[in-house]
């Protein structure tokens, strides 16, 4: 239910393709955090975990989505609930089980938003798996509770030397309220080696819904950060 549907495809009679996907009411993350600035951890927490079980469906499937940041998560209202999560923009996604898929990447150029990117995939378009998947995951996390992506540079030259050689900065540090625990598990999500992360997207939802039984985010919160957000609009 977090991933985007795609109801039907085909192609007009004049050839072009064409798809059709559910409307969604809602905002990007990224528009989020840029008009409200950083969210409470355990909103945080409630949005991740939803990431976490589209990830582990697509992970299921053997799906990387490979572009996982806060612009292609829209928090929307479905069903009477506030605060559900949309994965959106497939684009980029890489199938483990086709080789074809993984020949495709293999001479491409690195596409993608470098700030939430693997430094694996930043090597080599072609080189991701479920891991790098998980490192995006951490990057958002970072965003989300900070308000920025871990690294910041002027350029895009610079800012891959500094995700490659710069020592992550201390989330506790530019965001203290972050639950100690919480801030852990982004760190260990965002080691540049992909060994030292969480191994599987489900080692990581585990995680993050034991931290949701001591920061919970309740319907009751999700309906006042709504409310609050059309009163701001309002004026």
């Amino acid at each position: 239910p977090n991933t985007i549907s795609i109801y039907d495809y085909g192609r007009t009679p004049e050839g072009t393709l064409y798809y059709v996907m559910e409307y969604l009411e809602g905002r990007s993350l990224d528009e989020i955090v840029a008009s409200e600035g950083p969210l409470p951890a355990a909103r945080v927490i409630h949005v991740l975990r939803q990431v976490c079980a589209a990830l582990r469906e697509a992970h299921g499937r053997g799906l990387v989505h490979r572009d996982i940041k806060p612009h292609n998560l829209m928090l929307c209202q479905r069903g009477g609930e506030y605060d559900v999560v949309k994965i959106l923009d497939f684009g980029l996604v890489k199938d483990l089980t086709s080789a074809q898929s993984r020949n495709i990447t293999q001479f491409q150029r690195v596409v993608g938003t470098p700030a939430y990117m693997a430094p694996e995939r930043i090597r080599n378009a072609a080189d991701a798996d479920n891991r790098s998947d998980i490192y995006s995951v951490g990057a958002t996390a970072f965003h989300l509770l900070s308000g920025h992506p871990p690294y910041e540079a002027a350029g895009e030259h610079d800012l891959t030397y500094r995700i490659f050689h710069a020592p992550l900065p201390s989330l506790l540090a530019v965001a203290p309220g972050t639950p100690a625990r919480l801030a852990e598990l982004v760190t260990r999500c965002l080691a540049r080696e992909r060994s030292e992360r969480p191994h599987d997207i489900v080692v990581l939802l585990a995680a993050l819904e034991a931290l949701a039984v001591a920061h919970p985010w309740t319907q009751r919160d999700a309906a006042a950060c709504r409310a609050g957000d059309s009163a701001r609009a309002a004026s």
